[in-house]
């Protein structure tokens, strides 16, 4: 009898949620299809202005998620979390807006063919990932440190051309559609991995000393990134830019590093490291075999393209260079080698090679992808 009554509760639950899904999706699809119909019917605005707008919400939403880690407050954080949801369905329309501009120019393509567009899309789809891995793990901490990232992205973006523009000839493919897109899955879900990575170092450290040198070095390295940062994303393609690009990176770790430590008050409103640690593994163990398929993809398409299966483009090797830091995670996660504190540093280091591949490449390594930053 007791058995009936859960199979029958469970059966109750299901229908409950299912149900609650199709509501909430009709609601997104319902909000998308307003703003986005308003903006082609009227004309008075576009996708740059709506891609603005998300870029400020997600700014707010940021600002709540910090506020929400240092007073432990459970409206503040639902607040948040509905914030960051409003952004992204605001962010969905301007997909959806620019996709038909694009269309209605005659030259349709998904909104993700220049640095532009990627970095219009590759954040949302980075949100989308967190907030399936907030609603798993009830956790809303790495907020804290995945959507300032993400605020930061849309809108310092709008530096870049944000015109519509006809598609490469070597884009002109049904490639364009699943490799791209697998492609930023896995930046996506890598980054979230490394939001989680930082904060568990940070937890890792609560209970270590926090020394003069690491309040100086984080003081110092955070006042370096700053003009280092800008004249890498501001300064020529040429050799000195690149260099100064090697040691933004590098003071980057840096201060990542004594981070970790100068930041560990914030440590008692983490959750707990086996928390963060299964956080992260989560997010990994969903990107690498997609960010596996993408490369197998980009392989296909690049034989079909330019007849060779590898050319030894930039892309290609950094792509290769990401894909073998994170197989290294897994594997020492798997075997129990690389646990806890050196497992987490492979995933920042990890997401730094991602950054390499991602903007460093485009910005200032010639070949065969230079039409991403068109």
């Amino acid at each position: 009898m007791q058995s009936q009554t859960q199979v029958t509760t469970i059966s109750i639950k299901s229908k409950s949620s299912f149900l609650e899904g199709i509501f909430v999706s009709l609601v997104i699809l319902g909000i998308i299809a307003v703003i986005t119909s308003t903006a082609v019917l009227t004309h008075k605005f576009g996708n740059v202005l709506v891609f603005q707008i998300s870029g400020a919400v997600y700014a707010l939403a940021a600002a709540l998620y910090i506020v929400h880690t240092m007073l432990k407050n459970e409206k503040i954080g639902k607040l948040a979390s509905l914030v960051t949801f409003t952004a992204w369905v605001i962010q969905s329309a301007g997909l959806f807006i620019r996709g038909i501009e694009s269309y209605q120019l005659g030259i349709f393509h998904p909104p993700w063919s220049n640095l532009y567009e990627s970095l219009m899309f590759f954040p949302w789809l980075a949100v989308a990932v967190y907030m399936f891995i907030e609603k798993e793990f009830k956790t809303k901490v790495i907020g804290t440190f995945v959507i300032p990232v993400i605020a930061f992205l849309i809108i310092w973006g709008h530096k870049f051309n944000t015109e519509i523009s006809p598609l490469v000839p070597a884009l002109r493919s049904y490639w364009l559609y699943i490799h791209v897109l697998a492609s930023f899955l896995g930046y996506a879900g890598f980054t979230v991995a490394f939001g989680a990575a930082f904060a568990y170092l940070i937890k890792e450290n609560e209970n270590a000393k926090t020394s003069t040198l690491h309040i100086i070095g984080f003081l110092i390295s955070l006042a370096a990134l700053i003009p280092l940062g800008y004249l890498v994303l501001n300064g020529a393609k040429d050799l000195k830019t690149m260099f100064l690009g090697v040691i933004f990176l590098t003071v980057l770790m840096i201060f990542i590093y004594f981070a970790t430590y100068t930041l560990k008050f914030v440590a008692k409103y983490l959750p707990s490291k086996n928390l963060l640690s299964d956080v992260t593994l989560k997010a990994v163990a969903i990107s690498f075999p997609i960010w596996t398929a993408a490369i197998i993809l980009g392989g296909a398409w690049a034989n079909e393209a330019w007849g060779s299966y590898w050319s030894w483009d930039p892309k290609e090797n950094w792509a290769l260079i990401v894909w073998l830091f994170f197989a290294a995670y897994i594997h020492g996660r798997t075997i129990g080698k690389w646990q806890g504190k050196t497992a987490a540093w492979i995933v920042v280091a990890g997401f730094i090679m991602l950054l390499i591949c991602y903007f460093g490449v485009n910005l200032y390594f010639p070949g065969l992808h230079s039409y991403a930053t068109e």
